[in-house]
């Protein structure tokens, strides 16, 4: 089948970290190694970050854009309408709701990824905020969204173009099941059982929830690596100081993408207490490297973990159901090998970026056939 040429365009893209940056970089790489070309246009924020090079067979192009809205849509405008008329792209893949507007008439289909929560709060409100979302979303010729909750969210605001799921991925040629030196360096004994929690530590991933769990429990070798930052580490480490478990919860603030197969491999069971979450890339790359998941019943959680099969679902907002579910695979450390061998398949059948990025193409396709 003929190569695509598409544009994805987000204003943040790594070396900056997050889950929509991992996203845009890992779907983009996929499907450049599928053969398609695929430039991707980013705001640059670091004045130390080169215009142009080339990643993973990305062509990554930053650029400076403006705070106004009124310039940024001027600026970002010119630069999609040359991609597409004196280069020949076929696609416009827009990521984020700051972009969409500059994206308006350029002559060629533009696929909106509805990423964030912030989407989901927004959508409550109801009435003139449903109605302005509406008008902003109606540039795109179809939505994706990485979770059936921002599906129908996107049809709440009268969004009546095509609207389609397609879930998050893992790279399973970087996560995967390995040895792991991140034990010794914490001074974690070999046979503990670790808890990996990656999260940003900001109030949407129900951190402080896990953090009382964790403190409630007086389990004598289970330990905890945090992997994340945020608004709420200072209270999350007060409460997990105050519990038993105080020496054996290991901070190791923001980590890169490229270190975390390293902290998954360290660990017996990912840890996903979200209030609200997408198909968490966080917890799909814990799988690629065969761990379980304790993961609340939220957003796209559940479309990941097969409950009592490959991990254990439970209540958001419960300490106490934390607490149970982290016990739980304590105590028996066969069911939870045996449940990281199925989260490991899972992983590899479903939900790598190959996967993910040739569904997303066939949506590319379906959108040019109609857009004809």
């Amino acid at each position: 089948m003929k190569a695509m040429k598409v544009v994805m365009v987000s204003n943040e893209f790594p070396p900056s970290v997050g889950g929509v940056q991992t996203h845009v970089h890992e779907l983009a790489k996929a499907m450049v190694a599928q053969g398609n070309r695929v430039v991707v246009v980013t705001r640059k924020s670091d004045a130390a970050l080169p215009d142009s090079e080339i990643m993973d067979g990305i062509d990554v192009r930053r650029y400076p854009l403006p705070d106004s809205h009124f310039f940024y849509d001027f600026r970002l405008r010119r630069i999609l309408r040359k991609l597409v008329t004196s280069e020949g792209f076929e696609v416009l893949h827009i990521h984020g709701m700051r972009p969409l507007a500059a994206s308006r008439g350029l002559g060629v289909p533009v696929i909106f990824t509805n990423h964030t929560s912030s989407f989901l709060k927004r959508a409550t409100q109801g009435g003139k905020v449903l109605e302005k979302m509406r008008r902003q979303l109606i540039i795109a010729d179809m939505v994706l969204a990485p979770s059936d909750e921002l599906v129908q969210a996107t049809l709440a605001t009268g969004y009546d173009k095509p609207t389609r799921f397609i879930s998050n991925g893992a790279d399973t040629t970087r996560f995967y099941p390995r040895a792991s030196d991140l034990r010794s360096a914490l001074s974690i004994p070999s046979d503990a059982f670790v808890a990996v929690l990656a999260r940003r530590l900001v109030e949407k991933n129900g951190v402080l929830y896990f953090a009382r769990a964790i403190a409630s429990l007086e389990l004598p070798d289970l330990h905890v690596i945090v992997a994340g930052d945020g608004a709420e580490r200072d209270e999350f480490e007060r409460i997990t100081k105050s519990g038993g478990l105080s020496g054996q919860v290991h901070m190791l603030g923001a980590v890169a993408n490229a270190e975390m197969p390293e902290v998954f491999s360290a660990g017996n069971v990912g840890i996903l207490p979200s209030l609200m979450e997408a198909t968490s890339i966080a917890g799909l790359e814990a799988m690629a490297c065969g761990l379980p998941l304790i993961g609340t019943r939220v957003g796209g959680i559940p479309v990941i973990i097969d409950d009592r099969r490959s991990g254990i679902l439970v209540d958001p907002r419960s300490p106490e159901a934390l607490a149970s579910a982290i016990t739980e695979l304590y105590e028996d450390r066969a069911l939870a090998a045996a449940m990281g061998k199925i989260s490991l398949e899972i992983a590899r059948q479903k939900f790598s970026w190959d996967v993910i990025a040739t569904t997303t193409i066939g949506c590319y396709r379906e959108a040019q056939q109609q857009y004809l």
